[in-house]
């Protein structure tokens, strides 16, 4: 039978891999970062900034290898056990896209982009690379998924072993409702493993397409707005399965409260219109003058998709840890 001991032997277990794993896999990434900073700045180095992309996009999936080992250990060590019966209830499927770990994601699907992008490369993968570097930069030290793991989850965890522990039988039901919750509702729902997937996948999308837009602005060319359009179709797809996909989990999860009010998702469905409104205006591109609607409406659709994730941490409700 698990104890509280020995769980938290094994959680420190691994820890303390992924703190020693992580330390040569962020040097790599660090590096990466270093090489496509280089490249894009230095004009010499210009004609190898795919191969230093490509060298962040490595070290990145190396990273992310090594995530999915934790996520899988975390997986075995974490148990939930109801306290009185000394019953497994279960364990934990932590998606790879949470808390510490959102920006890394965004960072290895912009690499992907950056690395992969052929109309119009030249020109898009320096702000695609400078935005995949900048992301892991910030992945490395606001997230710090290899040595500051999943905060908010193992301190709910620990928390619950340590009321278990405690012999507080009081307490330690209370605890294992909460994390019981958590693991069945939140970590191990299938929404979970659908609905942030499909954003991030857009957001990467929507990041191409406004990049493009910004060549078309400064150098008044309409072939790049062209290649702006075929990147935001792709993300409008993903973006809007997903927000469909995401509203019967909140109805479920928020049952309650009135979570229309969030934020969050006020932003989401803000975002939303906006790159309708961007799509459905390209269907008039031959009257006067909606170039520039055209052009601003992509420029203001992107505002607002930056807002929708710092609303996330600046802006209160349900779909906020603000």
């Amino acid at each position: 039978m698990p104890t509280p001991a020995s769980i938290s032997e094994d959680l420190s277990s691994a820890l303390a891999t992924l703190l020693a794993i992580g330390r040569p896999v962020s040097a790599l990434i660090v590096a990466g970062i270093v090489a496509v900073v280089l490249a894009a700045c230095v004009p010499a180095l210009r004609a190898r900034l795919r191969a230093a992309v490509g060298a962040l996009l490595a070290a990145l999936a190396i990273g992310e290898a090594v995530l999915v080992w934790f996520h899988l250990r975390l997986g075995q060590a974490c148990l939930t056990v109801e306290p009185q019966s000394g019953r497994v209830t279960g364990s934990f499927a932590v998606p790879l896209w949470i808390e510490s770990e959102k920006l890394y994601v965004l960072a290895l699907l912009l690499a992907v982009i950056a690395v992969g992008v052929r109309r119009h490369g030249d020109e898009l993968r320096p702000l695609l690379a400078g935005a995949a570097a900048a992301l892991a930069a910030a992945a490395l030290l606001v997230g710090k998924p290899f040595t500051a793991p999943l905060p908010d989850f193992l301190a709910q965890y620990r928390g619950y072993l340590a009321a278990w522990a405690s012999g507080d039988a009081a307490a330690a039901a209370q605890a294992f409702a909460g994390i019981e919750g958590a693991r069945r509702f939140y970590y191990n729902a299938w929404y979970m493993w659908v609905h942030p997937p499909l954003l991030f996948v857009s957001y990467a999308a929507f990041a191409a397409s406004f990049a493009a837009t910004v060549l078309m602005v400064v150098k008044k060319r309409s072939s790049y707005e062209q290649t702006a359009y075929r990147w935001a179709r792709l993300g409008y797809l993903p973006l809007t399965a997903g927000m469909v996909i995401g509203m019967p989990w909140a109805i479920i999860a928020w049952r309650g409260e009135a979570w229309w009010w969030s934020g969050k998702v006020n932003m989401s469905l803000m975002m939303w219109v906006l790159y309708t409104a961007y799509l459905h205006g390209r269907l008039y591109l031959r009257r006067p003058g909606m170039w520039k609607v055209v052009a601003a409406l992509s420029i203001v659709a992107f505002v607002a998709l930056v807002l929708t994730y710092l609303t996330t941490y600046l802006v209160p409700g349900v779909h906020s840890v603000a």
